[in-house]
């Protein structure tokens, strides 16, 4: 998937979010991979402050669907779109940022 396809994904994603009426809840994310694990769904992230629901930190986030780790290695610049529901979190959404530079370990297209 292209990047400005990725980016658009994203912001589908967020509008849903936002519209539905589920239990969870819904916060924007934007951060640097530190590191992915694919074989665990989990990716690493050193994220900016998550408003109304954590300080800026670096740690590891569950990935919904490890699809969602395509494409994305450590130093991307990613937003996402991080679900907490029942003490649970999760990413549902992750892309690299519109116009973030590549990262050393993905070729440039």
């Amino acid at each position: 998937m292209t990047p400005l396809l990725r980016r658009a994904a994203l912001l589908l994603v967020l509008a849903a979010a936002a519209c539905s009426g589920g239990g969870g809840a819904y916060y924007p994310v934007r951060a640097t991979v530190v590191a992915t694990a694919p074989e665990r769904n989990e990716v690493t992230l050193a994220h900016e402050p998550i408003a109304g629901f954590m300080d800026a930190m670096t740690m590891p986030f569950p990935v919904a669907r490890r699809q969602l780790l395509d494409g994305v290695a450590a130093g991307d610049a990613v937003e996402g779109v991080l679900l907490v529901e029942g003490g649970r979190t999760a990413l549902i959404a992750l892309a690299k940022r519109a116009g973030a530079a590549p990262s050393a370990a993905a070729p440039a297209p």
